[in-house]
């Protein structure tokens, strides 16, 4: 074998030990590869400390890569004056937890109540099931900031589409 041949077998060997996998690539985990959740809609009921009211309402969850989800939801206060409710529009990230049950994330929102409406944000944090049955539970605590600052506990299921 000639020196260049070796010094090439060499280079190559050492650029395929230390190559890190592209951004599209998917790594293998026990023999399997790491799949993106598919969309899901689902209900959700949750209790707004602030207004002292139960709301109820529903979501979608738009993953857009193998941690983040956009979700955009409503909520509805059933049998409060004024017809409040709180349209949604928020970045939910999974952190590289174990089992990633965890998450946490932000977004805008819009409140309407007593025939006004407001913009302002909020932020979340919340547990989600995964991947055991056809359907994810969660629950979530989360904070939003508009003309008033409320927290929410709230919880639903989604259904894969």
């Amino acid at each position: 074998m000639s020196r260049l041949t070796v010094r090439i077998a060499i280079v190559l060997a050492g650029l395929a030990v230390v190559a890190t996998s592209a951004e599209a690539q998917r790594r293998m985990r026990g023999g399997r590869a790491v799949l993106v959740d598919r969309p899901s809609v689902g209900p959700r009921i949750g209790y707004d400390f602030d207004a002292d009211h139960l709301f109820l309402g529903g979501q979608f969850n738009l993953p857009v890569g193998r941690r983040w989800a956009l979700v955009p939801s409503a909520e509805f206060y059933p049998g409060a004056t004024g017809s409040p409710y709180r349209v949604n529009a928020d970045l939910k990230y999974h952190p590289p937890t174990v089992y990633g049950f965890f998450y946490l994330g932000g977004g805008f929102a819009y409140v309407h109540a007593a025939g006004e409406g407001h913009g302002g944000g909020n932020v979340f944090a919340g547990w989600e099931g995964r991947r055991a049955r056809p359907f994810k539970p969660f629950l979530e605590g989360k904070f939003v900031f508009s003309y008033t600052t409320s927290f929410n506990i709230e919880g639903g299921i989604n259904f894969p589409l």
